[in-house]
């Protein structure tokens, strides 16, 4: 067995539509597909026969997918999970101008938790700015940006 890479990440939240209006509308997400599922052949990824959700599908590039799901049924409960606590996470976003896409949230009102920082230790990371922002449900967001153009830098 060998894992491929990601194949997509999911994130709850409890309006689709504001939802969008921030990974799509804000972040310049291309929208591939949205739509509402219900039923028990549902129930195998839920647990739950009586699942019923509203979904959009995002494109992250390179075949990747955001996969942002509304529930109906069952309901859930929205929470505050803070990066450190175990079980958390975050989606990690790679922005080709940091300042760019701060100033594009904050028009619509999203502030950085913290101020943009350069991570200077050597290693992978080094050169990236990085910060997280806050989705309109909490979840956390980290904008990335690399030194360069080319993104990511390519493990030899």
């Amino acid at each position: 067995m060998k894992v491929r890479g990601i194949d997509h990440v999911s994130v709850s939240v409890s309006d689709l539509d504001r939802s969008l209006r921030f990974y799509q509308g804000l972040l310049g997400l291309p929208l591939l597909g949205r739509g509402e599922e219900e039923g028990p052949t549902l129930s195998g990824p839920s647990g739950d026969v009586r699942s019923r959700f509203r979904f959009a599908d995002l494109d992250l590039g390179t075949g990747q997918l955001l996969e942002l799901l509304q529930w109906l049924e069952p309901h859930g409960v929205p929470g505050r999970v803070s990066v450190h606590d175990p079980g958390s996470g975050h989606v990690g976003l790679q922005v080709d101008s940091l300042d760019d896409a701060l100033r594009i949230l904050a028009t619509a009102g999203f502030s950085p938790r913290f101020d943009p920082v350069r991570l200077e230790a050597p290693g992978w990371w080094a050169g990236a700015r990085v910060v997280y922002v806050s989705d309109p449900d909490g979840a956390t967001v980290e904008l990335v940006e690399w030194p360069s153009s080319k993104g990511r830098p390519v493990r030899a």
